[in-house]
């Protein structure tokens, strides 16, 4: 797999960079938004102002227009042919007046009997107006009297009737001074004078108001009567339903007597809505303007779009530009560095870490790590030459170690079949003298331990330069086999684990512990044989092995001398027990093998000699023995014969 940039090509430092840099955008994105937002409320107040103008202003010219009627009755009511029901000439004033008056319907007079006497159209007989709203209400206060907003019968438009009194004179002013009698009260209501204004203007004003996009002007009655509206769908005598009424009524009551809730009632749904009330009118007409959201703040909106969008660009474009400057001036670099600090850590100096020569921090460290390799490269053939001189050495002093105590053993086996010669040849004289016989015992005695220790130093010296087989080794089979060469022990061998090594050097090593432990241990002078017992203990990836005797021990300052080279302690009978070299070589053994050889503290009584070995068997697919099932932990001993 190619491993060039995957320290750093998907790492931390490029997300960590992303971050930054978004970090760095997001307060901006987040203040623009805010500012959006304020731009949006403010074009929203600004709305709600502008659609209260139109519906304020066009309310205000129907209050204007009634108000101009209701002046336009009281000048007529004091006409001589107008001031009273019967006078003459009323029909032809009437009929004069509504020519010069196109915004009227028609003109009359009413009597006292709620008849109409008199009138600007067609009138075949007197007509009964006597459940007229508007009669009555002027007969009743003596002032203007107005009908609802309605259907003209004739013109089949909206309309609203006017009625003016017309007043007798009063029995008490006979006589009277005509500017005193003006100032007094009037006298009776005698009759009526009559007028409907027709709404055509305000449809005809509606359709040539120019408007905001997508707003709609609606004059209503308080009853849902539409009396002109700008909406296509809405003509002069529609009826509203009565949830858009309800809502206008709402909005009305809320713009009289603000509430938290007055922003949320000046909507209608996603739509604007103000709502404006004549004055001056019991009917109670309305003015409602509405426009949709879309409409009012769709420039905003687009705005806001076109500004995330121009935002996301820009986010995407400064990620990508701060991305691939950073990558080509400092992640590149430290990739190459990376590949050329693993090739230095194989051993290959041969890479060149400063490629770009100029002054950066990074070119400085690519300089302080070619400056190193060349360091390492030099102590590292330094130190191959100094390996290979002490292996040449090591070669060197073995083979002369073989050597001599190869050809040390001729003079020792002369030594000791001489004294063995003379031990015949004198052996009358010597037979009387129990000195001389000590002496000549001692000399041969000495004379086969030296053999002895020689042998075992030429292993030791050839130890090192044999051919290690590394296979699957049963450490419960080596134990048993070296058990076997000292009947005379109760050796109690729990179950051992399968290791990797060399099954010759792995059964020199246990038989040099066997030997040690039975030398050592106790003495049967009880009738009980020296107990040995071999365990083992998993450590991590390592096992521990432990051969633990019952003897006298070795005291804690010589429980690391024993492993030096003809270090001997004394036996039962004072005399040096073994040759020096077992335990020396039993470490070393465990030192091929990679691991070490110590022995214990915690053992109160006895010796308890440990060493480790891998854990892991070799993938060669050897069959593990009986102890490859040994659990890690186990010390049941069973006696090995």
């Amino acid at each position: 797999m190619n491993r060039r940039g995957t320290r750093f090509h998907l790492g931390a430092e490029r997300r960590w960079l992303m971050l930054l840099v978004a970090a760095v955008l997001a307060p901006l994105a987040a203040f623009q938004a805010l500012h959006m937002s304020e731009q949006r409320a403010i074009l929203e107040s600004h709305e709600h102002v502008s659609l209260d103008g139109i519906a304020r202003h066009i309310g205000d010219r129907l209050e204007l227009e009634l108000t101009t009627a209701a002046r336009l009755l009281e000048s007529l009511s004091t006409l001589p042919q107008l001031s009273t029901p019967y006078a003459e000439g009323c029909t032809s004033a009437l009929v004069g007046i509504h020519a010069g008056q196109p915004h009227y319907t028609n003109f009359s007079v009413v009597d006292a009997t709620r008849h109409v006497v008199c009138s600007s159209g067609p009138l075949p007989e007197p007509v009964d107006v006597s459940g007229s709203a508007n009669i009555q209400a002027a007969f009743a206060t003596g002032g203007l009297g107005l009908s609802d907003f309605k259907m003209g019968l004739l013109t089949g438009k909206p309309v609203i009737v006017l009625s003016h009194p017309l007043f007798g004179p009063r029995k008490d002013a006979a006589g009277l001074d005509p500017a005193v009698e003006a100032v007094l009260t009037p006298g009776p209501v005698i009759g009526t004078l009559n007028t409907g204004l027709s709404l055509d203007w305000l449809q005809h004003v509606l359709e040539r108001r120019p408007l905001p996009e997508g707003a709609r002007v609606t004059v209503m009655a308080r009853d849902g009567l539409v009396l002109a509206s700008s909406d296509p769908e809405r003509p002069p005598g529609f009826r509203v339903s009565l949830a858009d009424l309800r809502l206008a009524n709402t909005a009305l009551a809320l713009k009289t007597h603000p509430s938290p809730d007055h922003e949320a009632a000046g909507h209608r749904g996603e739509d604007f809505l103000s709502v404006h009330r004549v004055g001056g009118l019991p009917s109670g007409a309305m003015v409602t303007v509405e426009r949709s959201a879309a409409a009012a703040l769709g420039s905003v909106d687009r705005l806001a779009q076109w500004w995330l969008l121009a935002f996301a660009v820009l986010a995407a474009a400064s990620l990508g530009t701060v991305y691939l400057i950073v990558n080509h001036l400092v992640l590149k670099r430290l990739d190459h560095l990376s590949d050329i600090a693993r090739g230095y850590a194989r051993g290959n100096y041969d890479g060149q870490a400063d490629v770009w020569g100029d002054n950066s921090g990074l070119s400085a460290l690519g300089r302080d790590l070619d400056g190193m390799a060349a360091d390492l490269g030099t102590r590292e053939r330094s130190l191959r030459n100094a390996l290979e001189d002490m292996t040449r050495a090591r070669a060197e002093t073995a083979r002369f170690a073989y050597i001599a105590a190869h050809d040390l053993q001729e003079p020792l086996r002369a030594i000791g079949g001489f004294t063995r010669l003379l031990e015949k040849r004198l052996g009358p004289i010597v037979a009387e003298d129990e000195t001389a016989q000590g002496y000549m015992g001692r000399i041969v005695a000495a004379a086969e331990r030296m053999r002895i220790m020689f042998k075992e130093l030429m292993d030791y010296a050839v130890m090192d330069s044999g051919e290690r087989r590394r296979e699957s080794v049963d450490m419960e089979t080596i134990a048993r086999r070296a058990a076997r060469h000292h009947p005379d022990a109760d050796i109690r061998i729990g179950r051992l684990p399968v290791v990797a090594g060399d099954r010759r050097q792995l059964q020199r090593l246990m038989d040099q512990l066997m030997e040690n432990a039975a030398t050592h241990g106790r003495e049967a002078d009880d009738g009980k044989p020296p107990m040995i017992a071999v365990s083992a203990l998993r450590r991590g990836a390592a096992w521990e092995i432990s051969v633990r005797d019952d003897g006298p021990g070795i005291p804690p300052r010589d429980r690391e001398s024993v492993f030096h080279l003809f270090k001997t302690l004394k036996g039962r009978d004072n005399s040096p027990a073994g040759s020096g070299v077992g335990l020396p070589m039993a470490r070393r053994i465990a030192e091929l093998h990679g691991g070490r050889m110590w022995i214990s503290a915690d053992t109160e009584r006895g010796c308890d000699v440990r060493f480790t070995l891998c854990a892991r068997p070799p993938a060669d697919g050897s069959a593990p023995g009986s102890g490859a099932e040994a659990g890690s932990t186990s010390q049941d001993g069973v006696a090995a014969a």
